[in-house]
């Protein structure tokens, strides 16, 4: 084989194994990332127990979601809501979560329409974290607070998708 042919196969290569390799590296990165953000030691042991995912049942307007677990020391259990169908909406998170021997409770509403789709989360935030973002995004009695991403550092504990029935929001 000529030198030039081989100096072209070589460049080929080396131009194959460049581009498999970063395919390899966009395609595994944020399966990781996903991996690690999704699951972490200080929400291991929260979920959501009610409402359930998945069921085919409306939801309230006015929505208890229950579950277990305790947030560390430090840590601050918060429940998010989104809707998420027919169109996305801003994150409205609610810090007045009641934890008490390790099962939590809070009835939040479903603002849209009825036959829309939300995304319910139970995160984890660092208590400092989540009083400043109640005291400067927050409603009166800083009960509430609407952003439209996740805070920086927050982890997803649990998640279900719910859809809203029919009613007025009286919560």
């Amino acid at each position: 084989m000529p030198p030039w042919a081989k100096r072209a196969a070589r460049a080929v290569a080396r131009q194959i194994v460049g581009f498999t390799s970063g395919v390899a590296v966009a395609v595994s990165a944020p399966l990781v990332g996903q991996a690690l953000s999704t699951w972490s030691p200080i929400t291991a042991d929260i979920g959501i127990e009610r409402p359930h995912d998945g069921t085919h049942d409306k939801a309230l307007p006015c929505l208890t979601v229950s579950g277990h677990g305790t947030p560390q020391a430090g840590s601050k259990l918060v429940v998010a809501v989104q809707q998420s169908y027919p169109e996305a909406g801003a994150i409205t998170f609610f810090p007045d979560v009641r934890v008490v021997d390790g099962e939590w409770q809070i009835t939040v509403p479903l603002n849209g329409p009825e036959d829309s789709w939300f995304t319910i989360r139970a995160v984890v935030l660092d208590s400092e974290q989540a009083h400043y973002l109640g005291t400067v995004g927050g409603t009166a009695g800083m009960s509430r607070w609407i952003s439209p991403t996740m805070p920086p550092g927050s982890a997803i504990a649990d998640s279900v998708d719910v859809q809203r029935g029919p009613g007025q929001i009286s919560c």
